[in-house]
């Protein structure tokens, strides 16, 4: 008799995506807008390069150059950069558009901040947001996302972060940055700058269920000119991202994806030749107890948050503010002529505060995407009513 085996799941990391968890209208997809990310660097990912590529020019803040598009081959400098992005304006095309951001039709500004020693400078910072302000126009940026920080606690116009935010806002663009990671350490820039729209995170379990969530462990507090951060909150954990491909992680990524879908036959015979990608202990890589090795994957799998061998989850508020960048870029395809006071003010005022944690940690609260696309609509239907009695 020919035996029959029980169907498993998948050890695959289950992450919702991002629509999905935020219940999203996803009418408006930011076309037209063009989206400048601060961050430490980049690579050209299909998720932002196909079917058309939606890069629009890459700078290198650290060496002062341009380029038309940011390096194909990744470094440990380029991930974090990539990610943001892609949580930003990804379009999900290596997963068929299931891990797409809200905003998968915005165009791409890139800018390099990170140096060959893994730093990211208080000059570098500035260089990139004075580029931004001298090219705003020229790349019709209107959005600009920075989850990088400066080293230094000033919280004063003084600080050139600070002043370059304030004189971006200034130009009708709209400055999302990133509170940080540790609620014990204060607020720096540019996430201190008053107008900047500053975003700490929640903790939504990856699930759809409202009453277990919780806050992310932010930065947050009062800076010295009296503005409390951060302004909002938005999910920076349990956040699909995309890993890199032709690094040791995608590697691993697809070696243990692949092991995990194959029957006991096939993972006997490949075992061999993929486990020596996979991370797993050597000790393994020739044994012949199919329970133990579908324990040892589905473990692997668990402790790298593996969602396919494209994509994996990441935490941060570095990711949290990317978030609330899609969000106003789709606020702005709807409605151009919204300032930064009058964004700011619709996330805010449409914000659901969470009862049971202190407002100093979460601002006006939860950012609900769906009532800052309908405050846009809202928005342009007035204008154009004003418009029509001039």
């Amino acid at each position: 008799m020919q035996q029959v085996h029980s169907i498993r799941p998948l050890a695959t990391k289950p992450v919702l995506p991002l629509p999905v968890r935020m219940h999203a209208d996803i009418r408006s997809t930011g076309e037209g807008v063009c989206i400048a990310m601060v961050d430490s660097d980049f690579v050209q990912h299909p998720d932002l390069m196909e079917p058309l590529p939606r890069i629009v020019g890459y700078y290198d803040a650290v060496e002062d150059l341009e380029y038309d598009l940011p390096p194909t081959v990744p470094s440990s400098r380029h991930w974090h950069g990539t990610m943001t992005a892609c949580t930003a304006a990804g379009n999900g095309y290596l997963s068929r558009g299931e891990f797409t951001s809200l905003a998968p039709g915005a165009a791409l500004l890139l800018i390099r901040t990170m140096n060959d020693a893994g730093r990211v400078t208080t000059p570098t910072i500035v260089r990139a947001l004075r580029y931004i302000e001298v090219n705003a126009d020229r790349f019709g940026i209107r959005v600009v996302n920075l989850s990088v920080y400066a080293d230094e606690v000033d919280h004063t116009l003084n600080h050139p972060v600070n002043k370059a935010v304030e004189d971006i806002s200034a130009r009708n663009i709209i400055v999302v940055a990133a509170a940080g990671n540790n609620p014990f350490s204060p607020i720096r820039p540019p996430a201190a700058a008053p107008s900047a729209l500053t975003v700490g995170g929640l903790d939504d379990k990856n699930t759809l269920d409202g009453s277990d969530e919780e806050l992310y462990h932010s930065t947050f507090g009062m800076t010295n000119l009296g503005v409390q951060k951060p302004e909002l909150i938005a999910p920076a954990i349990w956040l699909p991202a995309p890993i890199l491909l032709g690094t040791k992680t995608h590697t691993q990524a697809s070696a243990l994806c692949a092991m995990d879908m194959m029957t006991p036959e096939m993972l006997l015979s490949s075992a061999p030749s993929l486990m020596p990608h996979s991370g797993l202990p050597m000790a393994l890589w020739t044994s012949r107890d199919v329970s133990s090795l579908r324990g040892a994957i589905t473990e692997m799998i668990d402790k790298e948050l593996i969602a396919s061998p494209f994509y994996k989850m990441v935490d941060g508020t570095s990711f949290a503010a990317p978030i609330i960048a899609s969000i106003v870029a789709q606020m702005i395809a709807l409605s151009p002529t919204l300032t930064p006071n009058e964004v700011k003010h619709i996330l805010m005022s449409t914000a659901r505060p969470l009862a049971a944690f202190p407002a100093a940690r979460q601002g006006a609260g939860v950012v609900s995407q769906r009532a800052s696309q309908n405050a846009a609509r809202e928005h342009l239907a007035e204008h154009r009513s004003q418009t029509d009695l001039v």
